[in-house]
């Protein structure tokens, strides 16, 4: 159920068509990874490469093709990074197409399902509970519409949006529902430009890499002297200049250290191998030794790292009520959700024949407030939220399942019919 309005018409299809004709489309040129060229070039123009690509060639043009058994080390070192980096490159494009997120928007007078991607300027987006906000905004219609911009400014509390204020892309809404205008899409729109700044690629920090690339700095410097010195000596033995340059190859080239610079790749190689069995995925092999170093893990909140699903696991009623009633409004309560949150959700599918009460009133759900309420008329107003909250002394047996891990709702009942967000 959208928020009511008669006014609320957006955009016809002509208009749409305009806007996206003029550029005005929140569409982000936006890489999930790097692209191939650059993983292309991150792995083969590199010092150790340089080196072996330059006595290489001297001996492919003044040597025997035999003696240029070297420059395998050089191919199968770059070839491990290439092939590891695009894997990863394919499979992080491919979670991106599928994560392409469904907004809903007013289009030529209706409600209109339609991709984040495709809204332009002056779309009027509805918004719900739960719902990331897409674009920057004006609010034209409000339903108790309050957003979380926690992301954006991080201010956890959350802040009430009246008509004609401001709302940014990125903030989350966590109780009632609005319509937004969008003032600002694509690149134009807060929470791109926080994105663009943040999206600049660095690569991954290794101790190892650096040590690898300090010793090869060294011996670029001491391959000057030493190839001259060499080459000077098979001059003055008398050796032809092909021989000469052959030799002195076959002297410096053991300078270079292509034994650890293709241990370290292989050693990355298979721990990025053991990773994947565990579902891990290495954007770069130096990422393997990072991860390596880490020895705590915080987490931010459910769903992060974790799945978030819920289960309804039981109904319980305190000293002196009946779990029959408690299941009824309990399932009232969750079928009035028009756009119910995973709790909700849990709840419905547990209790999936609420009775035939009809809604006079209701108060959304809020974090900040942590209950949400529905007016049933005669049946009274039933109150769902945190016991510690909706009840007015926390009993026993709460305390007892909620110490075993569980989420636990509290169910309250008052005769009267709710009109504003008060507890009563």
């Amino acid at each position: 159920m959208r928020p009511a309005s008669d006014s609320i018409t957006g955009l016809t299809t002509a208009d749409v068509e305009a806007r996206i004709a003029a550029g005005q489309v929140n569409r982000v040129e936006s890489h999930s990874s790097r692209s191939v060229g650059d993983i292309l070039r991150a792995n083969i123009l590199t010092r150790f490469n340089a080196i072996i690509t330059v006595l290489l060639a001297v001996i492919v043009v003044f040597g025997d093709l035999r003696d240029a058994l070297f420059g395998i080390v050089m191919v199968v070192n770059a070839a491990i990074g290439i092939v590891q980096e695009l894997r990863a490159k394919r499979t992080l494009d491919r979670l991106t197409v599928l994560a392409t997120p469904i907004v809903a928007a007013m289009r030529d007078g209706m409600e209109t399902q339609v991709p984040v991607s495709d809204l332009v300027l002056d779309d009027v987006v509805i918004v719900y509970r739960g719902d990331q906000v897409p674009v920057d905004g004006e609010v034209i219609v409000t339903e108790g519409l309050q957003v979380d911009e926690s992301l954006l400014t991080g201010e956890a509390d959350p802040v009430d949006k009246s008509e004609g204020a401001k709302a940014l892309s990125g903030s989350f809404v966590v109780a009632g529902s609005g319509a937004i205008m969008a003032t600002a899409v694509g690149a134009d729109a807060y929470a791109n430009e926080l994105a663009a700044e943040a999206r600049e690629f660095a690569l991954a920090q290794s101790e190892l890499l650096n040590s690898v690339n300090r010793i090869l700095e060294i011996v670029t410097w001491l391959l000057v002297p030493t190839t001259a010195l060499l080459l000077w000596r098979q001059w003055e033995a008398g050796d032809s200049i092909s021989a000469a340059l052959t030799s002195t190859v076959a002297g410096v080239v053991a300078m270079v250290p292509q034994g650890l610079v293709l241990l370290l790749s292989v050693a990355f190689a298979v721990a990025v191998i053991r990773l994947g069995r565990r579902n891990a995925l290495i954007q770069e092999l130096p990422a393997v030794e990072t991860l390596a170093r880490v020895d705590t893990v915080y987490i931010d909140k459910t769903g992060t790292l974790t799945s978030g699903n819920i289960v309804h696991q039981r109904t319980v009623a305190l000293p002196g009520h009946d779990v029959g009633e408690v299941a009824e409004a309990v399932a009232a309560v969750s079928a009035a959700e028009t756009r119910p949150n995973p709790t909700a959700a849990a709840l419905a599918a547990a209790h999936p024949e609420p009775p035939p009460w009809e809604i006079t009133g209701r108060v959304p759900f809020s974090s900040a407030r942590k209950w949400s309420a529905v007016s049933f008329g005669p049946a009274g107003t039933w109150i769902l939220g945190a016991p510690e909250v909706v009840l007015p002394g926390v009993p026993p047996e709460i305390t007892e399942l909620a110490a075993t891990g569980r989420r636990v709702l509290a169910v309250a009942h008052w005769e009267g019919e709710i009109d504003d967000d008060q507890l009563p």
